[in-house]
């Protein structure tokens, strides 16, 4: 079971990169996520996740419900950004002025996607 998670972890590696890059292309500030929040709440209405949004402000929560009975697992990624100019010169270069992901709160929530995912 887990070398089929990390099978199918491994063959999501570009959608992970690719969500990455996105969230640091359009990153927002704190209590502002709420384009950041939408795109999330799209990828979990588009894969037919359960969520609930606008939780505690921008805030979304999926929950995925898995085969067998067992505990509960709680794992949480803010997507928030900080008011620090993107100075890197790539093609997915925070496209808001004196804005970007500098903390890997986009590489912590295209994380969490995916995996939610699969």
């Amino acid at each position: 079971m887990i070398q089929r998670l990390h099978d199918l972890l491994d063959g999501s590696y570009e959608e992970m990169v690719s969500i990455r890059r996105y969230l640091h292309q359009h990153p927002e500030l704190s209590f502002q996520e709420t384009q950041t929040a939408a795109f999330i709440a799209e990828f979990y209405e588009k894969h037919g996740i359960e969520h609930r949004t606008n939780v505690g402000g921008n805030g979304v929560i999926a929950k995925v419900t898995g085969s067998k009975p067992g505990k509960t697992v709680a794992l949480r990624a803010d997507f928030d950004a900080l008011p620090i100019q993107d100075e890197k010169e790539v093609h997915y270069k925070s496209s808001v002025p004196g804005v970007m992901h500098a903390c890997g709160h986009d590489g912590h929530t295209a994380t969490l996607l995916v995996l939610a995912k699969i």
